[in-house]
């Protein structure tokens, strides 16, 4: 690969302002396909260059996610599979330079570049390595004999929301396997390598990826006129309780060999109200961001149990300490009645609601998911939880514990499978070649951090997370689904091996251009070659 051409194709690719769900999210899909179709192998062979329309929930936009495929000379079914994906975060953080965010000689001006230096939204996170992986299949199309194994890249969008691009592909191999007899044996993104391990910078290989739940919670009080507050149970107080007693938590943290990512940390907690009232709120929700490397959906489901009955405890005491000291200080209002926590599953409290309202239960449910407006798919699920709350005709107090999207599995066994065991060696040569070659010492990383759409490509998913998942989900499978027989017919080994740089999702993001496009090409042909030897 020339480094004047991979530059001048990242610049084109940064200037494709691909904000994750807008309506340009899909434009270097299309830009990359017109790109390939006029390849001479492609021409011969349309049906290698699939576009695959791909969900994308609560959207108003179509996402398009782009899967090319190239043969090698030789027949065979070994084939790897690369990932990557073009849309980017948006630019608010860019302030009165938004308007530069993706030029990238702009910002270059603005920011004083050096040689080595490209400034600009995407470029590190992760046009280059779009780049990289469309010209390595350009450069396997006019020569099959370059590698020994067949090369499938999915480029996708989404991956800074909900991998609903991935989500989408999946189908895609997974006819490949079915009808072509395809064996993925590995896949590989080049997903830049600072952006999974905060602090670290230069060349960077890792062998399996972080995985992440959404812990959510429903609080469900009693309402009552503040001025008779202590009739009601405040639904906002509970949920408080709740953060302060889950964030950061080290016990629910999920370390693996030494190394720990950060606990759970809430994202977002609210009063579900649409107007201003002088009513003690009861109803309100909080969602958290959960890491887990060995914690499984239902390990982590008893963690909510838990950590709701202690709010919902917590904050019955106090209140009642609450009443009492301000009885003695002369209030002559109501008095509270301490209340016994109950805490629910999603799946418990839509049994309740099943049997309550029968068998036109399934109707309703169905007919207010399909009305829903568009959003986001986290505030679609909670209204999905306080419509099946109200069906159940439970008295609050109480606590619904459920998880919203996305689930992202870790990839983190190395070893017992002989084939992890091979790419972790494959891995190791591309080091020896960094390190011998070049001079430069590649840092190997167990887990990519940052998260990214390979947990969908190397999951190993058992019956349990499945059930755990599908039950308390709201709107599984509609408002929310994932393709799990393709994920677990897929589950290959895994490699990030991607570009150098630094400050993704922030103003000054930046890529290292000697690293990332004088070393990285030639590197991720031989992680291919090293795989396919093994």
């Amino acid at each position: 690969m020339k480094r004047d051409y991979l530059l001048s194709m990242i610049k084109e690719l940064v200037a494709i302002p691909s904000v994750t769900e807008s309506a340009e999210e899909s434009a270097p899909g299309a830009w990359l396909r017109a790109r390939l179709e006029k390849l001479p192998y492609f021409a011969e062979n349309p049906a290698h260059l699939i576009t695959a329309e791909t969900p994308l929930e609560g959207s108003p936009h179509a996402l398009k996610s782009l899967v090319a495929r190239v043969d090698a000379a030789k027949p065979t079914k070994r084939t790897v599979l690369m990932v990557s994906h073009y849309d980017v975060v948006d630019v608010t953080v860019y302030g009165d330079i938004a308007e530069h965010a993706f030029d990238t000689d702009k910002l270059g001006e603005i920011f004083g570049a050096d040689e080595d230096t490209l400034y600009g939204r995407g470029v590190m996170d992760m046009k280059c390595g779009v780049a990289l992986e469309a010209a390595l299949i350009e450069e396997f199309a006019a020569d099959r004999t370059l590698f020994d194994v067949n090369v499938v890249a999915a480029f996708v969008g989404d991956e800074e929301n909900s991998s609903a691009g991935m989500r989408g592909a999946l189908p895609v191999l997974a006819r490949m396997m079915k009808d072509d007899g395809f064996e993925f044996i590995a896949a590989l993104n080049t997903e830049p390598g600072e952006a999974g391990k905060s602090g670290l910078v230069g060349p960077m290989v890792y062998l399996g990826t972080l995985g992440k739940l959404m812990p959510s919670f429903y609080m469900r009080g009693r309402g009552a006129h503040v001025g008779n507050c202590y009739d009601g149970f405040s639904a906002a107080l509970a949920v408080s309780r709740l953060v302060c007693a889950a964030e950061g938590n080290r016990y629910l943290a999920d370390p693996l060999h030494g190394v720990c990512e950060p606990s759970w940390i809430c994202l977002d907690m609210k009063v579900l109200r649409e107007n201003y009232s002088v009513t003690v709120p009861d109803r309100a929700y909080a969602y958290f961001n959960c890491f887990t490397t060995g914690n499984t959906p239902e390990k982590v489901m008893n963690q909510m149990k838990g950590l709701a009955s202690r709010a919902l405890a917590e904050t019955s005491a106090q209140l009642a300490e609450s009443c009492e000291a301000l009885t003695e200080m002369g209030y002559d209002g109501s008095r509270f009645v301490p209340a016994d926590p109950v805490v629910y599953t999603l799946g418990e409290l839509e049994a309740l609601a099943r049997g309550r309202r029968g068998e036109k239960f399934d109707a309703e449910l169905d007919e207010f998911i399909k009305n829903l407006p568009p959003g986001d798919m986290r505030m679609r699920g909670i209204r999905v939880v306080d419509f099946i709350a109200d069906m159940s005709g439970a008295e609050g107090p109480y606590a619904v514990c459920f998880f919203l999207p996305p689930w992202m599995p870790p990839r983190t066994d190395f070893t017992s499978d002989p084939r992890d065991a091979k790419i972790v060696e494959a891995a190791r040569a591309v080091e020896k070649l960094c390190r011998e070659k070049y001079g430069l010492e590649m840092t190997e990383v167990e887990l990519f951090a940052g998260l990214c759409d390979l947990s969908y490509a190397g999951a190993k998913i058992s019956d349990g997370d499945v059930k755990a998942l599908s039950e308390n989900t709201p709107g599984w499978g509609e408002l929310y689904g994932l393709p799990l027989d393709e994920m677990r017919a897929l589950g290959v080994p895994i490699m990030n091996l991607g570009p150098s740089g630094e400050a993704p999702h922030k103003k000054d993001e930046r890529l290292h251009l000697r690293y990332s496009l004088d070393v990285l090409p030639e590197l991720l042909y031989a992680a291919i070659r090293e795989i396919a030897k093994r």
